[in-house]
């Protein structure tokens, strides 16, 4: 199932979400389909697992706009878990204090209600990274993971858990034994073809649990026609501004050539 997002929201997202931007309909499109196909399946999809080919694909933005998206629009009872110890960003995209958190848990014996945070919707919920007080790539427990996820699945209607990006780090395929299921984030324009291929080569023994693709930053990374401009429904324009614009023609000598688009986590 790929879907495409058209723009990086800014931070802090619980401040500055729009109900009605693009990006905030788009991943209202992909939790809609998500949710209809665990009920067409009969199946009880609790967990979800998002992660990328590489870094700055905006895997952490996105896993934190659904999270919010699930609480605020769909009224579910959600848990975001920071689960890139590598890279944290989930507790500065929510505004919540980052320790003590999952590193805690793992290495400290931290109970779950001591580095569960509230947030200003009363729905969501965040687990952030906490403080990894020694060598990242030794802070994860595989069995701390595994009881943790069991303990909290009884309180919450859907679980998000970013992970860190599948070809440089070991922890997705480890997490993944765990999760219910796995989507990959991709940058357009930016996301190189043959990390694309690593990443599900890494992800072959849990291949069944990919439920999506997420292509993000599409409108600046894909030809003119994905623009939301070119239909009317650009952000922050007036009306008049919309109808007189003309949409962006296709260079011609820029075939075959990727734009390089810089993104966050």
């Amino acid at each position: 199932m790929p879907v495409f997002l058209s723009r990086r929201p800014r931070k802090n997202l619980l401040d500055d979400l729009a109900v009605d931007a693009p990006y905030v309909t788009e991943a209202r499109r992909l939790l809609q389909g998500l949710y209809r196909q665990q009920t067409s399946a009969g199946a009880e999809t609790r967990s979800y697992m998002v992660t990328s080919a590489g870094r700055g694909e905006g895997k952490s933005t996105i896993t934190s706009l659904m999270a919010i998206i699930s609480a605020k629009i769909f009224h579910k009872r959600t848990l975001l878990i920071d689960g890139d110890l590598h890279r944290p960003t989930v507790h500065s995209l929510l505004g919540v204090v980052r320790g003590p958190g999952l590193f805690e848990i793992f290495q400290r014996g931290a109970a779950v209600q001591e580095a569960t945070r509230l947030t200003s919707l009363p729905q969501l919920c965040v687990i952030p990274s906490g403080y990894a007080r020694e060598a990242v790539s030794e802070a994860y427990s595989d069995e701390e993971f595994a009881r943790l996820l069991e303990t909290i699945r009884p309180n919450y209607d859907v679980i998000f858990v970013d992970a860190p990006p599948a070809v440089p780090a070991i922890e997705p395929i480890l997490m993944a034994e765990h999760v219910d299921a796995i989507l990959v984030v991709a940058m357009a324009g930016r996301t190189p073809l043959n990390m694309v291929r690593r990443s599900m080569q890494v992800l072959a023994p849990v291949k069944d649990k990919i439920v999506g693709i997420v292509l993000n930053n599409a409108m600046e990374g894909l030809p003119y026609y994905f623009s939301y401009s070119y239909y009317g429904y650009e952000e922050g324009k007036s009306s008049r501004a919309r109808h007189t614009a003309k949409p962006r023609q296709p260079d011609p000598k820029a075939k075959g050539r990727t734009k390089d688009i810089r993104g966050g986590n």
